[in-house]
């Protein structure tokens, strides 16, 4: 709880209560064990109805007040301690690290044959990416749970106690011991943390979603596996089939028992299991890697979901499957590729045999023909114009391709290494046609081999299915091909042998794939990557810091680069560009800080802040009994806010981002203070309704309370004098009456955050629950419930106010942004969810440490939540523990005229990228035209002579002359910006400035040289030069600039 916010005397009293309940009713985790609390719960049940009936206390708790609020208390009480039990398999940080040894040192030692081995704390630290566990590392590998879980038992110990040079040395377990804990430290240290763990049994998940069991209430070594019917019989003596709907043991969970849950038995369960014994370390290996090696890499549940998502789309798809004629399926996806399959057939059936040219041209034709539908217009518009600038080249390549004798990857790679130079340019890289084009007139050619690839889909089904996207910002290579055929050729062979769809060829596995990927992009091109050139995303999370001089356009580009990685394309003119990075940072999507000497962690990540009253701290349920004051709360700052963000969108991908709010009214709602009465919150969520606090005990549902005064007059019976602001008069009407089905209410976490968004589904209702007369109830539909509380500037552009209950202006909500944070459907297709970007200006001006602290290890891309090795770690000021999605990106900008990128902090450098922006005068050619002054020279001339006399990080950005369109504007880009910097980098020494101004000799073209006089007093030859007094000339004439040309 208190890793959740709560306040310590909510806390406290959940504690007390739970302690009360265990005095009457015996251990609460036997109770927990035994039913989840199920039976306490029907004990202490005490309703509304029997509040008012007087019903008296039949709990075996005595009660001196009122039964109905001390029952409902101790059942929140048990309700928050189900939820901490059930969530206790959460990994603790020295499980982590036990099981990291156990994987990548004792498993690896043991099946090498290894008698014994040596783990070093500081590699383990290192190799894992911690930060500041030193402790936690020597505790965790030296402690006797890692010996009892890795089957072994330490024998040295060298070094200091606590210390990265701390070296531990193991040796396993007597061979002769194998037994149920030597085959469990096997299974833990090749699949992790375990799904489910029992005394009679523990059982892991596959990356594939397949399980396997280990039974502990017998002392052989006996697994469960999943059996699909088509692999070799296990390499083991003692093996056991069981048909589907057979008994079986009755503690094997979930996807191996024969009487599995609702969910999985819409997916196809039970099925056949194996029951398999092993009688000694080698063959318990032997069994998985047997196991193991059946893998198709698919993630089953995920490819499931897939094919609910289909037949929800073709409802009379089964039972004939692909085998039909007709039918949604057949109208939609294969019956035009029959009559493209049919082209195809007649051309290479021609007799005599045509040319590769004319061969490629009739394929050619009939992908890009009014029949086909395989790519949309932009592409089929493309491959045409290139049809018409290089007359029978790409027909004649198509032709050799249609008739080539390698094997596919390689024929289709030495088509695209041919292609390539005329189907793209310098503006132009065309990666998805490259892939499209010679895998379509493969399909035609070769169907049942060569699978069509349409790089959208193909990528998010990878994605979705194995956790990596399938190609790289690059033309289609032999292996990226391979890779797609493996793929396809797996879940082809699911189709057949499992589901029995019977698929034709490829073209079945291609429509399915394009199916379960639709969206509405109809004539749109296939590309994931824009043809102007722009970079595709990338699965990972990008780190990038663009540095250069001042003026080389980092600020344009991190416009264009957030927009891309968000969008994934930018547009290609900077006011399209522009105007798509304003209407992201609208939505949340993107955020911007600049970083100074003085910011710190705290204003980064989170600090402490002194707050005064109750209210400040998230009380506006009412303004009555706030505090006096003030005590220290952890505020967030924008990285953790963005990173709340972007995890919310990561967890509902492919259900978020099309929610209607057209005609919807949207409400603000407090549901109890905030850490202080959070069962109220909780409660509402489990019970799905909001409640409010004003009315009193009045049950208004009475049709005549529709009106207003009605309300009004009756509140002035129970309280006379009343006006109509009280909210026991104002918020009950807009409660009751104003408040409608279909509205959205969000609920409020203090003035400035919000902690959950419902949907009102149902009318007023009254149902006292004796919790400070919160009983006046309207039913909601939770559309979105956030791990931590969202700011309300993401959705609203100005703070919630004290009020209960209130409707949002309209013009401040942000709808958009409101709108993608809600789900839009049961779509379950795989999608890429909403990606954030966090732009940090001047990076290099804090210190990086200190603003980062020990979250710097959390920027690694594979230690992102959603990629492969995630971490976690404890916040010190709230205790929360913290995480970083890989759907956010940081971009950073460092002036080089600042601080050089070698003085930036090597944990920075090793995990961002550097890009670096330098002046570049040829895009100055048309400011050249327009203001008659040759700045190509000018620039490039000033720079040289930058570089001659200090160095290359202090030149001048062409991004000063961009817009000049006269000579008086260049004359005040060299006066007020060019001069006064040369000024700064030479620190005031005039005759460098003058050097690189070309007035050294006293030419006089923008400086003006005066001598100075000796004062009186002095000898003429007290000084060898003679003194200068430098000033800027205010107007620049036309020989100044002749120099440079």
């Amino acid at each position: 709880m208190q890793a959740q916010g709560q306040a310590p005397n909510t806390v406290s009293t959940r504690i007390a209560d739970t302690r009360r309940v265990e005095r009457h009713y015996g251990d609460v985790d036997a109770a927990f064990e035994a039913d989840g609390f199920a039976s306490i719960l029907a004990d202490l049940a005490y309703t509304a109805e029997d509040n008012a009936a007087g019903k008296p206390n039949t709990s075996r708790i005595e009660i001196d007040g009122d039964p109905y609020k001390s029952l409902a208390s101790y059942r929140s009480a048990l309700s928050i301690y189900r939820q901490f039990r059930e969530s206790e398999g959460a990994q603790t940080q020295a499980d982590e690290i036990r099981q990291f040894v156990m994987r990548e040192y004792a498993e690896l030692a043991r099946r090498a044959g290894q008698p014994r081995f040596s783990v070093r704390a500081g590699d383990v630290h290192g190799q894992m990416g911690l930060s500041n566990a030193m402790p936690a590392v020597c505790s965790a590998i030296g402690s006797g749970k890692f010996q009892n879980l890795a089957g072994v038992r330490q024998v040295g110990r060298e070094g200091p106690a606590i210390s990265s040079t701390v070296t531990f040395t193991f040796e396993f377990q007597s061979r002769g011991a194998f037994d149920v804990s030597v085959a469990e430290a096997v299974l833990r240290g090749r699949y992790g943390a375990p799904e489910v763990d029992n005394q009679k049994m523990i059982s892991f998940i596959l990356s594939d979603s397949r399980a396997i069991a280990l039974q502990r209430d017998i002392q052989l070594v006996q697994l469960w596996l999943e059996d699909d019917g088509n692999a070799a019989p296990p390499p083991a003596q003692q093996v056991q089939s069981y048909a589907a709907d057979q008994g079986r043991h009755s503690n094997l969970p979930g996807r191996l028992s024969h009487d599995p849950p609702a969910e999985l038995r819409s997916q196809g369960f039970p099925k056949p299991v194996l029951s398999v014994r092993a009688g000694s370390e080698p063959e318990l290996n032997n069994i998985l890697d047997w196991y193991e090696a059946g893998s198709d890499g698919l993630n089953r549940a995920a490819l499931e979901r897939l094919k609910q998502n289909f037949l929800a789309q073709y409802p009379d798809f089964e039972p004939e499957a692909f085998r039909a004629t007709s039918g949604g399926y057949w109208d939609e996806e294969r019956s035009y590729k029959e009559d493209l399959l049919a082209r195809a057939r007649a051309a290479l059936q021609e007799d005599p045999p045509l040319s590769d040219e004319q061969l490629g041209g009739r394929l050619l034709d009939a992908l890009t023909g009014d029949g086909s539908k395989l790519w949309g217009w932009r592409t089929n518009a493309h491959f045409q114009s290139v049809r018409e600038q290089h007359p029978g080249a790409l027909e004649a390549a198509a032709g050799r391709l249609a008739r080539s004798e390698d094997e596919l990857p390689v024929a289709i790679s030495r088509f695209v290494e041919e292609i390539w130079p005329i189907i793209s340019d310098e503006t132009n890289r065309p990666y998805s046609d490259s892939r499209c084009l010679p895998t379509m007139i493969a399909g035609l050619v070769w169907p049942d081999r060569a699978y069509g690839i349409n790089t959208s889909p193909v990528n998010r089904t990878a994605q979705y299915l194995t956790g990596e996207r399938m190609y790289g910002y690059q033309p289609l290579s032999t292996e990226e091909y391979r890779a797609t055929l493996e793929l396809m050729t797996a879940i082809r062979n699911v189709m057949d042998k499992e589901w029995g769809w019977a698929p034709r060829d490829f073209w079945d596995v291609q429509g399915f794939v394009w199916a379960v990927n639709r969206s509405d992009i109809a004539g749109q091109s296939d590309n994931d990557e824009q043809t102007g050139g722009a970079q595709p995303v990338s699965n990972g999370a990008t780190n990038l810091i663009l540095y250069g001089p001042p003026g080389t356009g980092k600020t344009y580009r991190t416009t264009t680069e957030a927009v891309r990685l968000c969008d994934g394309s930018a547009p290609g003119s900077w006011e399209e560009a522009k105007a798509r990075y304003e209407e992201l940072v609208e939505a949340g999507q993107i955020r911007f800080v600049t970083f100074h000497q003085s910011y710190s962690y705290e204003d980064f990540v989170e600090g402490l802040r002194p707050v005064t009253g109750e209210g400040a701290s998230g009380s506006e349920a009412d303004t009555q009994g706030a505090g006096t004051g003030f005590r220290l709360e952890p505020k967030r700052g924008i990285f953790r806010e963005i990173s709340a963000l972007a995890e919310e969108a990561r967890k509902n991908a492919g259900r978020s981002g099309g929610f209607d709010l057209t005609g919807r009214q949207i409400f603000k709602m407090s549901l109890g203070r905030s850490g202080s009465e959070d069962h109220i919150f909780e409660a509402a969520i489990e019970g799905n309704y909001v409640a409010l606090g004003y009315g009193g005990d009045v049950d208004w549902s009475d049709p005549r309370y529709d009106d207003y005064q009605a309300i009004f007059d009756r509140w002035n019976e129970i309280e006379p004098g009343t006006h109509g602001g009280s909210g026991n008069i104002s918020q009950v009407w807009r409660f009751r009456c104003s408040m409608c089905e279909g509205d959205i209410v969000v609920v409020s976490e203090g003035n400035s955050r919000f902690r959950a968004i419902g949907e009102i589904v149902g009318p007023y209702r009254f149902d006292a629950t004796g919790e400070r007369d919160y009983n006046h109830l309207r039913a909601v539909r939770w559309l979105l419930v956030p791990d931590e509380s969202l700011p309300v500037e993401t959705i609203y552009s100005k703070n919630f106010t004290m009020q209960s209950c209130y409707l949002l202006k309209d013009n401040l909500v942000k709808k958009e942004a409101l709108a993608r944070l809600l789900p839009g459907g049961e779509d379950v297709r795989p999608a890429r969810p909403d990606q954030f970007v966090l732009i940090i200006d001047e990076i290099n001006r804090a210190n990086i440490s200190k603003v980062f602290g020990e979250l710097i290890t959390l920027l690694e891309p594979d230690k992102r939540i959603g990629a492969r090795n995630p971490i976690r770690l404890k916040l010190p000021y709230s205790g929360d523990m913290f995480a970083v999605p890989n759907n956010l990106h940081i971009i950073g900008t460092m002036n080089t005229a600042d601080r050089s990128i070698a003085l930036l902090d090597t944990a920075l450098r090793r995990r961002f990228s550097f890009k670096e922006l330098m002046p570049d005068p040829e895009v100055l050619k048309d400011a050249s035209d327009v203001t008659g002054i040759d700045l190509v020279a000018l620039l490039r001339t000033l720079n040289q002579r930058i570089e001659f006399l200090f160095d290359r990080e202090h030149q001048i950005g062409h991004a000063y002359f961009m817009h000049c369109r006269t000579a008086g504007d260049v004359d005040d880009v060299m006066r007020d910006k060019v001069i006064p910097l040369l000024q700064e980098y030479f620190y005031e020494d005039w005759n460098k400035v003058a050097l690189v101004l070309g007035d050294a000799d006293g030419s006089e073209n923008f400086l003006r040289r005066d001598t100075l006089k000796s004062p009186n007093g002095l000898t003429a030859d007290a000084f060898t030069e003679d003194w200068y007094r430098w000033s800027v000339k205010h107007e620049f004439g036309p020989s100044a600039y002749a120099q440079f040309g």
